[in-house]
């Protein structure tokens, strides 16, 4: 997430961001609403934890009252601060200038071309008619078991991905990188805090009901939490690691028509 203080000083910059990845700027002003609400409410229960602390022995009565106070302002302070989090998460990062406006892939902007693009004197098959053509992928199948778009993958099709797995895992580990294979679920403060958040078409997590557990996106969620609240020996560094997961994403809009489903 941004920093807040970037938010609070720059709001017009923030607001012009929102405006060009086409996003609702009302996230913004409610953030700020929200943002003001919270800290007028922690002001105020600072001042009167600092009354309390304050006290003596003999002020027994003033002190019950006191206790009182500060537990219903922290209850009135929870779900601000909850609904402040949700605000500030949605509120994008910034853009380089150098980007160039546009409404859809259509306004791409070509810089170069690297190679001579083939020409064949025969209609080329995509990747799904390939896939479906050579008995690699069965998208019927999956459907039926798992929904719509869902596939299996097959034959040479398995053994290529093993393979590509294994040649990245030894020319890493030459470089000194340590294999990990991660778990599959991350508790929200690690996919969160690496900015997978649950929301937009194509980049919304799994969320275990009733749970604050996520499926990881990548992992790079969980080995970017392997060393989290610890304080490492910079004689330590640099520790290098390859992550090996399962990737699970919320799928709806991925099925354009480059991708066709063959998304992950």
């Amino acid at each position: 997430m941004l920093d807040i203080n970037l938010i609070r000083q720059q709001p017009d910059l923030i607001r012009q961001v929102i405006k060009r990845k086409q996003m609702d700027e009302s996230i913004l002003d409610q953030f700020l609403t929200t943002d003001q609400h919270y800290r007028e409410l922690l002001t105020k229960l600072e001042e009167l934890r600092s009354q309390r602390n304050q006290l003596t022995a003999e002020d027994r009565e003033q002190g019950r009252l006191l206790k009182q106070e500060i537990k219903q302002l922290e209850q009135e302070l929870r779900p601000v601060f909850e609904q402040r989090q949700q605000l500030w998460a949605q509120i994008p990062n910034l853009i380089d200038p150098d980007v160039p406006h546009g409404q859809s892939d259509e306004d791409n902007l070509e810089h170069r071309v690297v190679g001579k693009i083939p020409e064949f004197d025969f209609q080329p098959l995509d990747h799904l008619e390939l896939g479906k053509k050579l008995d690699l992928l069965d998208f019927a199948a999956g459907a039926k078991v798992a929904g719509s778009q869902f596939y299996y993958l097959k034959n040479q099709a398995v053994v290529m991905e093993h393979a590509l797995i294994q040649f990245a895992l030894q020319t890493l580990q030459q470089e000194g990188f340590v294999p990990i294979s991660t778990p599959d679920l991350a508790k929200s403060r690690y996919y969160l805090g690496t900015g997978y958040l649950p929301r937009g078409e194509e980049a919304q997590t799994y969320e275990i009901k009733d749970m604050d557990l996520g499926l990881i996106a990548t992992a790079e969620v969980t080995l970017a939490g392997y060393h989290a609240d610890e304080v490492l020996n910079y004689k330590q560094l640099p520790i290098k690691y390859v992550g090996i997961s399962h990737c699970f994403r919320r799928e709806a809009g991925a099925y354009g028509k480059f991708s066709k489903g063959l998304y992950r």
